[in-house]
């Protein structure tokens, strides 16, 4: 597996070890989409990751930013994530104490935590979205496209639906045509599993710069 598919892929066989019965799955059309099974365990993994996310974003900003700083899926952020959360004791696990966790999952969450607790995001640390579709060659960079255009959409989506509950996949199957758009047309098969799309987008709204003010009357 090479190129843009190879970005979506990351991970996949960590989630499917950890979080039981999620996949993607292709749409009746034929082009991918979005899918999320669950089940009871599922859904308690994602109601614990989703409070330690706010629980240390409040708590460690510091900290959860310095995570964000690092490129996903890179050495530098799996070193970080090492050092701030193995081997001593971290804040506001609780429930999470006992879980197997991913590394992508544990930084969206966070990320999503620093965007609803409204955490200013430090110097240096915002991203445009890509200049053209022809230049995304990652999943962060479709959400960042698709956030710079659908900011209330995605914040709406974010803020009022569970990750991994059927809310949540309604709101991304509404949200398809236009996500859909910042796909470069090579990667048009590609496949998304809805919680990827979902912190993805949470830390695109967070990282981007601010909208302009409007224009005086």
């Amino acid at each position: 597996m090479t190129g843009f598919k190879a970005m979506m892929g990351l991970g996949l066989a960590a989630l499917l070890a950890s979080v039981p019965a999620a996949a993607a799955a292709q749409m009746p059309t034929g082009r991918s989409g979005f899918s999320t099974s669950r089940t009871v365990g599922e859904r308690e993994y994602w109601s614990a990751l989703r409070a330690f996310g706010r629980c240390f974003a409040r708590t460690a900003p510091g900290p959860s930013f310095e995570l964000l700083a690092t490129e996903p899926a890179s050495r530098e952020e799996l070193a970080v994530y090492t050092r701030l959360f193995e081997g001593h004791d971290v804040p506001c696990l609780d429930d999470m104490g006992q879980m197997s966790v991913v590394v992508r999952y544990v930084r969206g969450t966070i990320a999503e935590g620093l965007l609803l607790n409204g955490a200013p995001v430090p110097p240096g640390l915002t991203l445009a979205a890509p200049a053209s579709v022809a230049q995304i060659r990652t999943l962060s960079e479709v959400a960042r496209c698709y956030a710079a255009a659908h900011r209330a959409e995605a914040r709406a989506m974010i803020a009022d639906t569970r990750p991994g509950s059927p809310e949540e996949e309604a709101a991304l199957q509404h949200m398809e045509e236009d996500l859909f758009r910042c796909v470069p047309p090579a990667a048009a098969n590609a496949q998304f599993l809805s919680t990827d799309i979902r912190y993805r987008l949470a830390e695109a709204l967070l990282r981007l710069p601010a909208e302009p003010a409007a224009a005086a009357h």
